[in-house]
């Protein structure tokens, strides 16, 4: 198993990323839960095992419940979420406890990692300055973060994020075609910088529906609401359990849950409008947002499928079986190299499970130590070690 990545043996080649729930867990919530599971108790219940289970057993109404929890508790967060809330004067110091330096420490990391990647990309070839950040979460932190590096005028790249437009904003995946360059006063000469194609597998929470087409306002921080009334009281009955480490499934299951059959279809009405990929194994009920689910899921193939492609993961466990799936057949391209970073030595194993028999895999791990964000821009992707290779 090896700590690093040879960076000089890979930045001239075709650049991906794919990063995952972790690295903004210090700002929002993940899908693990704190109560066990009841036919093992050694194994923690998460937002989709538990979903599934609900679902097989008929239980709509605890099934809808905790979606409205996966909404008010992951979902709004997102939505509202602004840089101005990492209010730095308020943090004690790089901690790492308490909530204010876990959330600067989050921001810093994403800046840390954003200019690795430039960093990196500068190194390149001229004309061929890009790569691609294709990710599973859908909050802003890589645009926003990326916002303010471009504020500071520290360095000069372009975020791609597949949309085009004025006033209105709209997605669309042939603009992931387009790439910028700089040309002299008289056009004598042109030069291109650094461009991060930023592919949001999972939908944005900054997304929204309008006819055919798909808006993007990264200012729009207006949650909706859409639980019921006389759901509540259960969800906090519910909430109460789900951060109760002496409970387990079958506490779920017991409670005693009881809204009307129209505010159970208006939750899943506004619900599904939402354009998120869902924590189970159905995605996207509306059929623009799966559409171009499914064609970024094709453009993370085609990029994989081309010679001499890199693509490191991050703070991805590899759960979506999609993109588990997709990378697999990938693999069979020789030319393909595939380094997954995990967290520790338990994520390592399930690792080397999935890709058991691949070796164009590398299993990316610290000895004794869990390889967290900033432990992935100290010791496996730094601007340090890019600018040694100079």
């Amino acid at each position: 198993m090896e700590s690093k990545i040879s960076l000089k043996d890979i930045y001239q080649q075709n650049l991906n990323f794919l990063i995952g729930a972790g690295a903004s867990s210090g700002l929002f919530p993940t899908l693990w839960l704190d109560i066990k599971d009841s036919d093992n108790p050694d194994q923690n219940e998460t937002i989709e095992t538990l979903v599934t289970k609900l679902d097989q057993q008929g239980l709509n109404h605890h099934h809808a419940l905790l979606f409205m929890h996966y909404y008010q508790k992951i979902i709004e967060p997102v939505i509202q979420f602004s840089l101005d809330d990492i209010d730095e004067g308020a943090a004690c110091g790089n901690c790492n406890k308490c909530d204010e330096c876990n959330k600067r420490v989050t921001i810093d990391n994403y800046e840390t990692f954003l200019e690795s990647v430039i960093l990196l990309l500068i190194q390149k070839d001229s004309f061929s300055r890009r790569c691609n950040l294709f990710t599973t979460n859908y909050d802003g932190c890589v645009p926003l973060v990326a916002d303010k590096i471009l504020e500071s005028g520290k360095y000069d790249f372009v975020i791609n994020d597949g949309s085009r437009g004025f006033l209105k904003r709209t997605v669309a995946a042939k603009n992931f075609n387009s790439y910028v360059c700089q040309t002299g006063i008289f056009g004598r000469n042109s030069t291109d910088i650094p461009q991060i194609g930023l592919v949001n597998l999972h939908g944005s929470a900054y997304w929204r529906k309008s006819g055919d087409n798909i808006l993007i306002d990264y200012n729009n921080n207006d949650a909706q609401q859409i639980i019921p009334d006389s759901a509540k009281a259960s969800l906090d009955q519910l909430d109460a359990i789900l951060i109760d480490k002496t409970k387990t499934t079958a506490d779920v299951i017991a409670l005693e849950v009881e809204f009307s059959e129209e505010d159970l279809k208006s939750f899943w009405d506004a619900y599904n409008e939402l354009p998120i990929v869902n924590p189970t194994k159905w995605k996207f009920h509306e059929t623009v947002f799966e559409e171009h689910y499914y064609q970024m899921l094709r453009m993370l193939s085609y990029e994989l499928e081309k010679p001499n492609s890199v693509l490191i993961t991050f703070a991805f466990s590899f759960a979506d079986e999609h993109i588990l799936n997709l990378v697999k057949r990938s693999l069979s391209n020789p030319r393909l190299s595939v380094h997954v970073c995990c967290f520790n030595e338990a994520e390592k194993v399930v690792m080397q499970g999935r890709f058991n028999g691949f070796r164009n895999v590398q299993l990316i791990h610290l000895d004794g130590e869990n390889l967290d964000f900033t432990k992935f821009n100290s010791d496996v992707f730094n601007a340090d070690i890019l600018k040694d290779n100079e």
